[in-house]
C-alpha cells in the first residue's frame, strides 16, 4: 500500500527563506572534513554505530551527506559523519553529498536543526519495514506471537485502543529470540491467550508478560512436558504478585538494597509458583 504525499492539513508558512538551493554531487571522501567546533566527538558508540553501518553497507542504504564548501576547496560534514567513515572503510573513495552554500555559523545552525528536529523512528517502525524485508528477526518475533494466536504488532496505540492477544513489547520478544527461548515465550503466550485472565487486553502489558515469560523460559522442561498453562494463569493472582515485589523492591530500596527489582522479585514468585503445579519430572536411568 502506498500514499501520496499530502499537504492540505498544514497551512503554508507566511514566509519562506530556503538559501541557496542545493547541488548533488559525488565528493571525494579525501576532500570532506569535519569542523569540531560544532560537530560531536566520536566516541565508543559511534565508533559501534559506524561499524555496524560498514557491515551491512549498501548503497540503497546511504543518503546523501549534507555538506558545505569550506576553504581549501573542501567540505564540512554537516551531517553524515557515520555514514562517510563507513563508506572509507568499506574502501569506497567517494560519497553522493548534498552541498549548500553556507557560513560556519549557518553550518552549526543547520547541525543543530538537522539532528535536533528529526522525527524519531520507533521500534514499531523498525519492526514494521523489518517484517516487509523479511529480516530473520523480524519473522521470528512475529512467528513466537503468531503461534500462540497472539500478534506482535507493527504500531503503538492507546490504552483504550489495545485489544486482547495484541503484543507491542517487540523489545521483549526480540530479546527471547536472541537468547534462543523462543518456544518457552509462545508456550506462555499461549498460555495467556487461552485464559480467561487473557480475554482483557491488560494481561498483555509488558509488567505482566516479561516476568511470566521470564519465569517460564528458567524452565524449559514445561515445553518438553507439553505444559497448558492456561489453568495455572487463571489460579495464579498475578496482579498480587506484582503488588508484593512491587512493595518489597520499595522496601528493600529504602533500607539500602538498590539492586533489588520489581521484575526480579516478581519472577522468582511466578517461578515457585510453576514448580508447584508443573514440578520438574526427572529421567530415570535405564538399566544397561
Amino acid at each position: 500500500m502506498v500514499r501520496d504525499i499530502d499537504v492540505e492539513k498544514l497551512a503554508r508558512p507566511g514566509s519562506i527563506d530556503p538559501g541557496p538551493a542545493p547541488m548533488l554531487q559525488w565528493l571525494k571522501i579525501a576532500d570532506l572534513v569535519v569542523d569540531e567546533t560544532y560537530q560531536r566527538d566520536l566516541k565508543p558508540g559511534n565508533w559501534t554505530a559506524i561499524r555496524r553501518i560498514a557491515d551491512r553497507f549498501k548503497w540503497s542504504r546511504f543518503s546523501p551527506v549534507f555538506v558545505a564548501p569550506v576553504e581549501g576547496g573542501r567540505y564540512a560534514i554537516i551531517d553524515g559523519q557515520h555514514r562517510t567513515h563507513a563508506a572509507a572503510i568499506c574502501g569506497f573513495a567517494e560519497v553522493p553529498c548534498q552541498i549548500v552554500q553556507m557560513s560556519q555559523a549557518e553550518q552549526a545552525a543547520s547541525f543543530a536543526a538537522v539532528n535536533g528536529l528529526v522525527t524519531k523512528v520507533t521500534i514499531w517502525n523498525i519492526f514494521k519495514a523489518a517484517l516487509v524485508a523479511r529480516e530473520k528477526w523480524a519473522v521470528a518475533c512475529a512467528d513466537v506471537c503468531a503461534d500462540a494466536g497472539c500478534r506482535l504488532m507493527t504500531n503503538n496505540a492507546t490504552t483504550d485502543q489495545k485489544k486482547p492477544g495484541e503484543i507491542f513489547a517487540i523489545g521483549l520478544i526480540r530479546g527471547h529470540v536472541r537468547a534462543g527461548t523462543a518456544k518457552t515465550a509462545t508456550l506462555a503466550l499461549k498460555g495467556v491467550r487461552n485464559s480467561e485472565f487473557g480475554k482483557t487486553a491488560d494481561a498483555y502489558s509488558n509488567d505482566i508478560l516479561k516476568p511470566l515469560l521470564a519465569a517460564v523460559a528458567d524452565r524449559p522442561w514445561l515445553v518438553a512436558q507439553g505444559a497448558d498453562l492456561a489453568r495455572f494463569i487463571d489460579d495464579f493472582d498475578i496482579y498480587a504478585v506484582l503488588d508484593r515485589a512491587g512493595d518489597f523492591a520499595k522496601a528493600k530500596r529504602r533500607q539500602g538494597f538498590a539492586n533489588i527489582s520489581k521484575f526480579d522479585v516478581s519472577c522468582a514468585e511466578i517461578g515457585e509458583g510453576l514448580d508447584k503445579a508443573f514440578p520438574q519430572r526427572m529421567q530415570i536411568p535405564k538399566v544397561a
